[in-house]
């Protein structure tokens, strides 16, 4: 009797186990956890099969212990900084995958793999809304930042954010919200137009929208990369996209989480990997929908911040006819509004534009993107945010 109820329970307990590394926030040893939970499940069939069931069930166990052992070596290999973050911060959320749980004032810090000497120590604050703290003027007219990690502003405190920054600039008499959150890629954006989900705060308010992006994107929205499993998915019809539930939707869930693993990143990515042409097309299909829906339902422009990044063109470009000068362009056709906002590191001797160690923009970089936008609203749009003079 009691073998019979194992039988059934731990096979049971393994699939559970994988559910709760599936809804965990990103971790560095996710693929080991991964192909460790599967060489259990089939170590288990070992015990459990006969015959050639049996034999296919200990050939996959090896495999499965050995591909565990070549994640654990590429997550060393690879030395990606180590990651605390609060409980509560992050994790499932309809409609766009993930994203806060709960108000609160959230302490995230991150470390060099190999000393554990501190990269950042950061405050997240997050209001009742479940959004990124702003301070800004209540009722005036609203300026709405979408985007992922650089506008949610990851590992920085909430004075430093690119949102914050862009109010205190306008001395606080704008409305500024930050829709930015860790992971997101455009489809966030437009799915959020799409389902009204933010309309309580927008109605009647927002002047203008503001999304952040950069190449790496790109593959975020063509649910390439494994951590886009939970978030929404898009395919082109006729030229538009159209939502098609979420990207481990598309059955190749497994194929998705391969490719978050370490080792896909440190030895297969860097010769197969990238996004290709039919991605990029989506990708600013995306965007096109989600700014000519912000026009439809609210009456508000869409500016797209762009974040060029030569150095890494042969990382995230490599396998596409397009650099990053050729995306600009193809936005700008699609009837985008572009400021690039790219930051030119000897211009700034002695500044850090990235937090070192980690690559998010610094406080410093946001205060430059900052008056940047700005000053393309003044010289552009003088009387869009006239309430703020």
């Amino acid at each position: 009797m009691a073998a019979r109820v194992a039988k059934i329970l731990v096979p049971l307990f393994i699939l559970a186990m994988g559910l709760v590394v599936f809804f965990a926030p990103y971790s560095n040893w996710g693929g080991v956890e991964y192909l460790g939970l599967a060489a259990a499940l089939a170590a288990f069939l070992v015990g459990a099969t006969r015959g050639w069931l049996r034999s296919l069930a200990l050939v996959a166990a090896s495999l499965l212990v050995g591909l565990a052992a070549v994640e654990a070596s590429a997550v060393l290999v690879l030395a990606r900084p180590n990651e605390t973050r609060a409980s509560g911060y992050s994790g499932n959320r309809p409609i766009l995958g993930w994203g806060a749980q709960h108000p609160g004032i959230f302490r995230n810090r991150k470390f060099f793999a190999r000393s554990n000497r501190v990269i950042y120590d950061a405050h997240y604050t997050i209001d009742d809304a479940l959004n990124r703290k702003v301070i800004s003027a209540p009722d005036g007219p609203l300026v709405a930042f979408f985007g992922d990690s650089f506008v949610f502003g990851t590992g920085l405190d909430d004075n430093a954010t690119l949102p914050q920054i862009f109010s205190d600039l306008y001395r606080r008499k704008l409305g500024v919200t930050n829709f930015g959150f860790p992971g997101y890629g455009p489809q966030q954006f437009l799915r959020a137009l799409e389902t009204k989900l933010y309309d309580k705060q927008l109605r009647g308010r927002v002047k203008l929208f503001v999304y952040e992006t950069a190449a790496f994107h790109v593959t975020r929205a063509a649910c390439i990369d494994g951590f886009m499993l939970r978030a929404p998915r898009y395919v082109l019809e006729s030229g538009r996209p159209v939502f098609r539930g979420t990207c481990a939707a598309q059955g190749t869930v497994l194929a998705e989480l391969f490719r978050n693993t370490a080792m896909y990143q440190a030895f297969i990515e860097p010769v197969f990997g990238g996004p290709r042409d039919e991605d990029i097309d989506l990708y600013v299909a995306i965007l096109a929908q989600a700014a000519a829906l912000a026009r439809v339902q609210y009456g508000a422009p869409t500016i797209i911040l762009y974040i060029r990044d030569d150095s890494d063109n042969a990382k995230w470009l490599r396998h596409a006819h397009y650099n990053d000068e050729d995306i600009i362009a193809k936005m700008r056709g699609a009837g985008l509004d572009v400021l690039d906002v790219t930051l030119d590191l000897r211009a700034y001797p002695g500044k850090a534009l990235i937090i070192v160690g980690d690559g998010h923009p610094s406080g410093f970089a946001n205060g430059l993107r900052a008056a940047m936008l700005k000053a393309y609203l003044d010289h552009t749009r003088p009387s869009l945010l006239t309430a703020a003079q």
